[in-house]
């Protein structure tokens, strides 16, 4: 999942060795790896919207399966 943030939270983005920012990514649980993708979605997302600091600087939520970053399975907008 990416965390698509609103402008003015680069504080919460992530320092690549060439200097560039980037968006956080978050990965599921192992516990979840059975679920169903739309189920895992479901999950990460209530993580999100419980985290104190990316709850509210999230503009957008972006589900990929691994492998594939070209489509996204599933988009959030909070």
């Amino acid at each position: 999942m990416t965390l698509l943030l609103k402008n003015g939270n680069d504080h919460l983005k992530i320092m690549k060795p060439d200097g560039n920012k980037i968006n956080p990514v978050w990965y599921s649980f192992l516990k979840y790896n059975n679920y169903d993708v739309y189920k895992i979605a479901q999950k990460m997302e209530a993580n999100v919207r419980k985290h104190p600091d990316f709850s509210s600087a999230t503009n957008v939520l972006l589900f990929y399966i691994n492998g594939e970053r070209n489509h996204y399975i599933k988009r959030v907008d909070l």
